[in-house]
């Protein structure tokens, strides 16, 4: 399973990325929590790279080996992700700690013409009943 797809640059990219994948890996028998991991990994990272980076955005999600990666690539040639300080006023900036929580592997490459940020889930078959 390799699947890609342009996102929108506007705020309803989190949500486009959020359909694809959640269909993605229904087709896939993939287990309902692995999905709704997955899911909202893609989301936060669609979201970042729309607030934080520069157009077109790229969503990937691909199944490698007992894993499953999404990543995103824009063409922001701004600073690498962060994961900011812990605050209970914040109104933003907890993504890349739930990544963190939620993935098995993460980071993000840098590349001459912008910024891949990826996630790998453990990937898990839906139980057969």
């Amino acid at each position: 399973m390799t699947s890609t797809w342009v996102l929108p640059d506007d705020l309803t990219a989190a949500q486009v990325a959020r359909r694809h994948v959640a269909a993605e890996l229904e087709r896939a028998s993939v287990d309902d929590e692995v999905v709704e991991d997955t899911v909202l990994v893609a989301s936060e990272l669609a979201a970042n790279a729309v607030r934080h980076g520069a157009p077109p955005v790229t969503l990937t999600l691909e199944q490698r080996g007992d894993r499953v990666r999404v990543s995103v690539r824009d063409r922001g040639s701004g600073t690498d992700p962060r994961v900011p300080a812990p605050s209970d006023t914040a109104g933003s900036g907890r993504g890349l700690a739930m990544i963190q929580q939620i993935s098995v592997d993460h980071g993000w490459d840098r590349l001459e013409d912008g910024l891949i940020v990826w996630a790998e889930l453990e990937l898990r078959s839906r139980p057969t009943r």
